[in-house]
Formats: structure tokens, sequence, C-alpha cells
């Protein structure tokens, strides 16, 4: 699947910024019919959404995901079963908790629907490895650390989630799926938004979220390589490409497989393309 550098939410009672959205230069919107929709609203907006999908052209649909409600509640059942028949390019699963809900979500949706599952809870996080492993369908986990501050107490910032942002990018790698983070929700603060994406793509996340389209450009130009980086990375990709196999040395250094792959995702980054074949 294609690299999700960003992410954008938009309100799922909002059908006026849906196009919007998917113009604003993110790899993948995502309408939400979760928290940003009032319980009365939920069925008017669900009907908006369906609406919207089949008025799109396969092309940008692959570019919209729809976060439903969790499936452990009759809303989120329902919503399962009416994107069944009119799928986004991604379903995200609010507040997963277990392998179970990511198999009976890939087994309810047709050919080509991913899944992103939503770790935002203890019990999640404890299943993370599990429901990353669950089904082929699934593309992304999505850390969802407002809900899990909460529910343990601890503020909601970098230092204090970094043991449970390590532990979903050892889920992720393991399952070798991509890994986005939770929202940076001071929209006025870019530095301070490109510093926390920095840091999460040094963890090991592929991706971050956004909640305004003014934060896409920051999270874009933090995730991106360095000239140096990408000099070496087309270097070996480069003698990867003559050699077909074996160790190499690039630039003094020796060259194996994990560097190779390290040296794809970096050109990845930059949308170049990446000799995936090597």
């Amino acid at each position: 699947m294609k690299l999700i550098r960003s992410l954008l939410f938009v309100p799922g009672n909002r059908a006026d910024r849906f196009d919007k959205a998917l113009a604003a230069g993110a790899d993948l919107i995502c309408i939400d019919l979760e928290d940003a929709v009032a319980a009365e609203e939920k069925y008017a907006a669900r009907q908006q959404v369906l609406s919207y999908l089949a008025s799109l052209a396969p092309a940008e649909r692959s570019r919209v995901a729809v976060r439903i409600n969790p499936l452990s509640t009759s809303l989120g059942e329902a919503e399962l079963n009416a994107f069944s028949g009119c799928a986004p390019g991604l379903l995200m699963l609010a507040k997963c908790q277990s392998a179970e809900e990511v198999s009976r979500a890939a087994a309810a949706l047709p050919a080509g629907c991913g899944l992103i599952a939503l770790i935002e809870s203890i019990s999640g996080l404890q299943q993370a490895t599990d429901i990353a492993r669950a089904s082929k369908t699934l593309q992304a986990l999505m850390f969802g650390g407002a809900d899990l501050a909460a529910e343990l107490g601890c503020e909601f910032s970098y230092q204090p989630l970094l043991l449970a942002r390590s532990q979903l990018v050892l889920a992720a790698a393991a399952a070798s799926v991509q890994l986005i983070d939770v929202p940076f929700i001071d929209i006025h603060d870019e530095a301070a938004l490109i510093a926390e994406t920095k840091n999460i793509r040094a963890l090991g996340f592929t991706g971050k979220a956004a909640i305004h389209p003014k934060q896409l450009a920051a999270i874009h130009q933090a995730l991106m390589p360095t000239a140096a980086q990408l000099d070496y990375a087309k270097a070996v990709l480069s003698a990867a490409q003559v050699q077909q196999g074996g160790v190499l040395v690039v630039a003094g250094r020796m060259v194996d497989r994990p560097v190779i792959l390290s040296c794809q995702r970096i050109l990845a980054y930059a949308g170049q393309p990446s000799g995936e074949n090597c």
C-alpha cells in the first residue's frame, strides 16, 4: 500500500468540507463518524458519507478513510454493515481492542477496502500485536493518545506516552504494517508539531494524523529525508539493482537487506521511485 505520511480528519457531519479536505494535500483523509459527530446526528452523517463515497471515482475513493464507532456498540455494527455495501479506501476501527474485531470487519468488507485499527485503550495496547497480525486487510495501526492518556491518568504529551508508542512500533513492525501517530492538538504551534513529528519518525512511526489542513505541510516537512539521506539511499539502491543480491559496500559501509529496505522507505518519504524489487 502507498505510504500514509499524513492523515487529515474531517467531521462526518460536515459534507461541505469533504472535497476541501481531499484537495488539501493529505495522503489520506479520514471522515469521522465517531467523536466528531453528536449522537443525534450520527445516522444523518452516515448517509451523507455514503452518498459522498458513491460520487467519487475509484482513485479518489482510495484516498478516503472513514472512522466508524466501536464494533463493541450496535452503532458500530450498523456502520460496518452500511459501509460493506459502499466501502471507502480504508475503514478505521475506533477503540479497537481485539484481533476478533479486525477479523470480523475484514470478513464484512469487500476486496480492496483496507483497515486501520485505532489503539486508544489499555486493553487495545495489550492486544496490539495480535490486532496487527489479525488480517492481511489491516494496513495500519494508529495511536489514539488522548483516550489512552485519560485512561492511564497521565499527561497527554510525548514523554509520558513514550512507552505506549514504543509498544505500538514493535507491534506494527512485527506485522509489517504502517503506524500513524495521534494528531498534535495545538494547530498554532508549528514548531512543536515539527519536533513531535521528527520524534515519532525516529521512533519508527510512518506517519502522523492532522486535525487541520494547515498542519499538513509541517508534517510532510518533518518526515522529509535530508539531502544526504536521499543521496545515500539512491546510491544503495542503484548498487543493489546492479548486484542483485548479496552483501554490498557503499560509501565504505556494509549494506545488507535491512539497509536496503530502510533506503526504500527513505525514497518513499520523498515520493521518489524506491526500487522495490531489489
